[in-house]
C-alpha cells in the first residue's frame, strides 16, 4: 500500500539557561499515512489449454490467482501502474471447435461462460495499463505487435448458441446457425496457446474498469 511521510511538528519544550534566557528545542517525529490504491484495470488469466483443438480457455477466474473469481469487471482488479501483457485478439469467424461445455452455470447457463471468440489470441510483452490513453491506443498496440486485424480482447468476446456442447453447434453447424449466436461473458475459448504465469489487460465496454478511457 503506498505511503507518504508527513512531518508533524510537535513542540517539545526544553528549558535551558543560555545567557539567562530560555531556549525552546523542537523535534519533528514522522508518521506514516496510508493512501488508497491507484486506478485499477480489468484482467483475465489463462485457465487451461486443450491441445486436441489447439485452443485456450481464458477468463476472470483463471489462474494465476486465488480460487474463485479473480477479476472485477465493475471497478478493475489490478493496479494500472503494474506491468501486465495485453491480451490481443483477431476475430476471423473461425467456427467453434467441438469442445465440451462443463459445469452447471451460475446466474446464466454454462455455455454463457464457455463462449467461443471466433478467432485467435496472443499476448504482448508486459506494459503498464495507464500508458494507454484510450481503447484505440490499445488496439493500435496490438496491431503493432501482431499485424492488421489484431485488437485488445474484451470481457464479452465469447459468443455462444444456446444448447451448444461438444459437436452440437460446432464446425459447419456453428456457421449455419450464425443467426442464433449471442454474447457471453466472464470466460471464453479461443485458438492460441498464451502464457499462464500472469494475468493480462483486457477491455470492458460500459464499465469504469479500464486503465484507459473508453
Amino acid at each position: 500500500m503506498p505511503t507518504i511521510f508527513t512531518v508533524i511538528a510537535v513542540l517539545l519544550l526544553t528549558f535551558d539557561s543560555l545567557h539567562g534566557q530560555d531556549v525552546i528545542l523542537e523535534k519533528s517525529p514522522v508518521e506514516n499515512i496510508k493512501l488508497p490504491p491507484g486506478p485499477m484495470g480489468l484482467t483475465f488469466g489463462k485457465a487451461n489449454h486443450l491441445s486436441t483443438f489447439g485452443i485456450d480457455r481464458v477468463g476472470c477466474s483463471a489462474l494465476p490467482g486465488s480460487s474463485g473469481p479473480t477479476c472485477n469487471p465493475y471497478t478493475g482488479d489490478t493496479l494500472c501502474s503494474l506491468l501486465r501483457p495485453v491480451l490481443c485478439v483477431k476475430v476471423d469467424n473461425s467456427p467453434r471447435p467441438p469442445y465440451l461445455v462443463l459445469g452447471t452455470g451460475a446466474a446464466m447457463p454454462a455455455y454463457f461462460y464457455a463462449g467461443w471468440n471466433r478467432g485467435h489470441i496472443a499476448t504482448t510483452l508486459p506494459v503498464q495499463g495507464f500508458q494507454f490513453a484510450n481503447r484505440a491506443a490499445v488496439n493500435a498496440f496490438c496491431t503493432m505487435y501482431f499485424g492488421s486485424g489484431w485488437v485488445v480482447a474484451t470481457f464479452h468476446d465469447g459468443k455462444y448458441i444456446a444448447g451448444m456442447n461438444g459437436t452440437t453447434y460446432s464446425a459447419s453447424s456453428w456457421a449455419l446457425n450464425a443467426a442464433l449466436i449471442q454474447t457471453g461473458g466472464w470466460n471464453y475459448y479461443s485458438y492460441g496457446d498464451v502464457r499462464n504465469d500472469t494475468r493480462f489487460w483486457i477491455h470492458i465496454q460500459g464499465q469504469p474498469a479500464n486503465c484507459w478511457n473508453p
